[in-house]
């Protein structure tokens, strides 16, 4: 039965245009008020629009599949999540959301290359992905590769002011990275 949703909700999803989310003229006017908040209280509101925006693929099959393969891995059940993003990802490979929501199930199934891959697409499609890049920090940091993810979480803080932890990390990474030669 799952298979035969699917394979409807490619057909149908494949008649319809690609919308790109990160497009939404509303974005911009929102990064920009995001920039100026200094704590997140202010930076919470602005945050949730950006994301209720970036959740919007344009596509009412798309969004049911998005929802259905979150559930699915709240309910730990990672393999179904991640057949129903790859076909979401195939319906809708210019939609930036589904390249982070990949990539953060690809680091819950201990497969880091691939989420890199994934946020690499996501970044390239809407950079100003501040969790993409977050995500691409921490995965750098991990690997060892401290320059790399300081230029992440740097890229994550200048877009959103207001990631305490991740400007924290990258104070602690600037101090290792900068203080010897690379």
């Amino acid at each position: 039965m799952r298979i035969l949703i699917l394979v409807w909700s490619l057909i149908c999803g494949a008649a319809l245009p690609a919308l790109a989310d990160q497009r939404d003229p509303r974005l911009e006017q929102l990064f920009n008020q995001l920039a100026s908040v200094r704590t997140a209280p202010e930076a919470q509101t602005i945050v949730a629009q950006i994301e209720s925006i970036w959740r919007q693929s344009g596509s009412d099959t798309v969004d049911l599949l998005v929802a259905r393969a979150a559930s699915a891995s709240e309910a730990q059940d990672l393999d179904t999540a991640m057949k129903i993003f790859d076909v979401v990802a195939e319906m809708r490979p210019r939609y930036a959301e589904i390249w982070f929501r990949r990539a953060e199930l690809l680091v819950a199934m201990d497969s880091q290359q691939e989420a890199a891959s994934d946020l690499a697409k996501a970044v390239a499609l809407e950079p100003r992905h501040f969790q993409a890049h977050a995500l691409l920090g921490r995965l750098a940091d991990l690997s060892g590769n401290k320059a790399l993810a300081l230029a992440a979480f740097r890229k994550a803080v200048a877009l959103n002011p207001t990631l305490e932890n991740v400007a924290k990390r990258a104070g602690e990474l600037a101090f290792e990275v900068e203080r010897k030669p690379l």
